[in-house]
C-alpha cells in the first residue's frame, strides 16, 4: 500500500485543514495516511476518523526545530508522497522532505492578485520563499484558476508543475436545501467568514441596513457567522446604523450546513478570495448568492448568482432589495447554483482529480 503524508501548520476548522481531512478520509482505505499538523481541532477530527496523526508545533517558516521533527517523522513513515498545504507547512514540510525519495506536492490555498499582507516586506519574503521551494516540488495544486493565474504570472514558478484542482463541496451540502419558512416569519439572510477587513462585512452591513431603510415592507434579519479582530468595529457600525434588532453577529457555529439551510439569501462582499468556500457551500445548499465581482468568485459563481463591486454599497443595496422582492428569481438562482456546484465543484470531483495526479506522479 502506498503511503501519503499530509502536512499543515494550521489545525483549525478552516480551509486547508478541512481540505486535508477530506483527502485523508477519502483515501484512508486506499493508502496508508499520516497527518502532521500543529496542535488543534484537526488532531481531534483525525483521531475520530482513526487517521494516524502527529502533533508538531509549527511557529513560522523559519522554525528549524519543526523542520527537524517533521523530518524524523517522515523518515519513520517513509512516504511515497508528501503533500503540504499552506505557506508554513509548504516551507517546513518541503525542507524536511527535500532529501527523501518521494514525490512532493504543494497546495496553494491563499495567494491571488487581490490578496496582500499589511507588511509588504514580509509579503515579498513569503513569495520569494514559495518560489525558492518550487525546486523541491514535483507538483503544485492551485485551488482555483485565480490562484493558478497568480502563480503563473509570478516569476519563479514552473508552469508545467501547476495543476488546477478546485476545492470540493461535501455531498451533505449538495443534498441539503433551504428550509421553507411559514408566511409572516422574517426571512434570514446570512454571511460566513472571519471578522476581518478582507471579508469586508462592513459593506454588507451598510448595504443591508440601507435596503431595509429604503424598503419598509422587508421583513428580514441578517446573520454574520464568524469571529475575528474586527468584531468590536462591526458591533459599533451596527449600532450607528441602528440595526441592533436586525443584524446579528453570532460567532462560530458547529454545523455550517444546518445554519445555511435556514437562510433565504447569502451575501459575501469579500475583497479577496482564493476560492470562496463559504459562497460555494451556500450555493451547494441551493441559496441565491450576492457576492463580489473579484476573480475567484466570478469563476466560482458564473451566472449562478449576483456579482457586485465589493465596495459599491449602492449597487449591493439595490441587488439585495431586488432579489428579496422576487421569489421566483431567488428559486431560479438557487437551483442553478446547486447544479453548478454539483457539476463542477463537488468533493467527489476534487478527490478524483487529486488521485489522478497522485497516480501520474507515482507512475
Amino acid at each position: 500500500m502506498k503511503k501519503i503524508a499530509y502536512i499543515t501548520g494550521d489545525s483549525s476548522l478552516t480551509g486547508a485543514p478541512l481540505h486535508i481531512l477530506q483527502l485523508a478520509k477519502n483515501f484512508k482505505d486506499k493508502y496508508k495516511i499520516l497527518v502532521i499538523t500543529s496542535p488543534g481541532k484537526l488532531v481531534e477530527l483525525c483521531q475520530e476518523e482513526k487517521i494516524a496523526v502527529k502533533e508538531i508545533p509549527m511557529r513560522g517558516p523559519l522554525d528549524w526545530r519543526a523542520v527537524d521533527k517533521i523530518g524524523v517523522e517522515l523518515k519513520k513513515f517513509a512516504p511515497d508522497i508528501v503533500h503540504t498545504h499552506g505557506i508554513r507547512a509548504g516551507w517546513l514540510g518541503r525542507l524536511a522532505s527535500r532529501n527523501l525519495k518521494c514525490k512532493k506536492i504543494y497546495t496553494e490555498h491563499l495567494w491571488t492578485s487581490t490578496f496582500h499582507l499589511k507588511n509588504r516586506a514580509y509579503e515579498q519574503f513569503q513569495l520569494r520563499g514559495l518560489r525558492f521551494m518550487d525546486r523541491y516540488t514535483d507538483a503544485t495544486i492551485a485551488v482555483s484558476k485565480t490562484v493558478a493565474d497568480f502563480l503563473i504570472k509570478s516569476r519563479g514558478f514552473d508552469k508545467s508543475k501547476i495543476h488546477i484542482i478546485p476545492n470540493g463541496i461535501s455531498a451533505r451540502f449538495i443534498e441539503s436545501k433551504p428550509i421553507q419558512k411559514p408566511s409572516g416569519v422574517p426571512l434570514l439572510l446570512g454571511s460566513i467568514g472571519a471578522l476581518n477587513n478582507v471579508k469586508n462585512h462592513q459593506s454588507a452591513i451598510r448595504a443591508f441596513a440601507q435596503a431595509v431603510r429604503e424598503n419598509e415592507t422587508l421583513n428580514v434579519h441578517f446573520q454574520i457567522v464568524g469571529e475575528g479582530p474586527a468584531r468590536k468595529r462591526l458591533e459599533n457600525l451596527i449600532k450607528r446604523e441602528k440595526m441592533e434588532d436586525r443584524i446579528h453577529l453570532v460567532g462560530r457555529v458547529e454545523d455550517v450546513c444546518e445554519r445555511l439551510s435556514h437562510y433565504a439569501l447569502f451575501i459575501s462582499l469579500s475583497l479577496s478570495e482564493s476560492f470562496g468556500m463559504a459562497v460555494a457551500e451556500a450555493m451547494g445548499v441551493g441559496l441565491p448568492v450576492i457576492t463580489s465581482d473579484i476573480p475567484a468568485l466570478k469563476n466560482l459563481v458564473g451566472k449562478a448568482g449576483v456579482l457586485v463591486p465589493p465596495r459599491d454599497i449602492k449597487k449591493a443595496t439595490e441587488e439585495i432589495a431586488s432579489l428579496l422582492k422576487d421569489q421566483k428569481r431567488q428559486e431560479n438562482l438557487g437551483r442553478i447554483a446547486k447544479q453548478r456546484i454539483k457539476n463542477s465543484f463537488s468533493e467527489k470531483l476534487m478527490i478524483d482529480r487529486t488521485e489522478r495526479l497522485y497516480k501520474k506522479l507515482l507512475n
